[in-house]
């Protein structure tokens, strides 16, 4: 066995290394998907019900945390925890033990590594074009027919957004009037209309 173990060792420490080299040098990165694996690496693996590895959380939590970055860690650290387990004379079922444990610990410790990296490129800047269609109310009243402007609150992209506000209605609309944003008029100031 300890053959396997230093044949799983080398193999994929020299997978990763390679993996570190081709992203320093700006190949193979990929973007990351919402589950932190890079969608060039994904394995894509089939679960029950024919859906992907990005579906759903009634797949296999196991197959959700494979991808080519962690398989590769996985089998490096099942490797040297056999080589350990083998130079500390743990016997070869303990051994195994600790090798499949720490194989296992390595791919989901290198998943939850990729799915933290994968938040700090997320982009919370707000899109103006997603304020159009949106609902909020009136805090400040606005005079009818784009006679004045007001104030709205609007919940936009999980956020409470508060624009300037013109309306084309007939009536002003009054402090807490549910609206929704027709069209942005401005970067800052918002056509709505009641709701």
């Amino acid at each position: 066995m300890t053959n396997v173990y230093w044949f799983c060792a080398i193999l994929g420490s020299t997978l990763v290394l390679l993996q570190f080299c081709a992203m320093l040098f700006g190949f193979g990165g990929g973007d990351l998907d919402a589950d932190g694996v890079p969608d060039s690496l994904d394995l894509d693996v089939e679960t029950d019900g024919g859906a992907d590895s990005d579906g759903d959380a009634s797949g296999v939590p196991f197959l959700k945390a494979l991808s080519i970055r962690t398989a590769t860690a996985g089998v490096a650290f099942f490797g040297l925890g056999g080589l350990a387990g083998d130079a500390a004379n743990l016997g070869s079922v303990a051994t195994a033990g600790l090798a499949a444990f720490l194989g296992v610990a390595a791919i989901y410790g290198v998943y939850f590594l990729l799915r933290t990296l994968s938040r700090f490129g997320e982009d919370g800047s707000i899109r103006e074009a997603t304020a159009v269609g949106a609902t909020g109310t009136v805090y400040l009243r606005i005079p009818a027919k784009r006679a004045g402007r007001g104030k709205v609150i609007v919940a936009q992209q999980g956020r409470s957004m508060e624009y300037a506000a013109e309306t084309d209605d007939e009536n002003e609309l009054a402090t807490g009037t549910p609206i929704v944003v027709v069209k942005l008029i401005a970067a800052s100031t918002a056509l709505v209309a009641r709701r």
